[in-house]
């Protein structure tokens, strides 16, 4: 039998999570070199060269509509929030509550222009109402979320 016969290399119990976690590692170098050599798309986030925070911008794009504060983000990046403030505001140039709320725009612009309403939009990203998701819409865009879902649903492809 060859060496990889489970009867002579038997499988550890940690193996599957270790692989996982290598792979994991190996994708994130590539991504931070390529994203490090100017390659990326405008606006990915330029934090590379801090691991922390790029837990952090991970967790704010995978869940927009969570309740970030300032403690649970610093936490995330598991640092004391005086500390994390100031980290942030170095490598992203903004703060987070900014950050945050510009992630969630870009978001609430996808989800709009593929018919979803107001409410539920602003439901699903965190908003404690339609009226302050507005006021934070049209802050970062300049126009309602009504009236920009309608010009992309009527907008005509090139």
């Amino acid at each position: 039998m060859g060496p990889t016969d489970s009867t002579t290399c038997p499988s550890r119990q940690g193996d599957p999570v270790i692989c996982r976690m290598m792979a994991q590692t190996v994708l994130l170098s590539v991504i931070r070199a390529w994203a490090a050599n100017g390659c990326a798309p405008a606006g990915w986030p330029s934090v590379s060269n801090d691991p922390f925070l790029d837990r952090v911008v991970e967790a704010i794009h995978e869940q927009p509509g969570r309740d970030w504060t300032v403690e649970r983000l610093a936490s995330v990046g598991a640092m004391s929030r005086s500390v994390f403030a100031e980290r942030f505001r170095s490598a992203i140039g903004r703060s987070p509550a900014d950050y945050v709320t510009e992630v969630r725009v870009d978001a609430a612009k996808r989800m709009l222009s593929e018919g979803r309403s107001v409410s539920e939009t602003s439901r699903e990203l965190g908003y404690a109402s339609d009226e302050g998701f507005s006021r934070a819409f049209r802050r970062r865009t300049g126009m309602a979320p009504s009236v920009w879902r309608a010009t992309q649903l009527t907008a005509v492809p090139a």
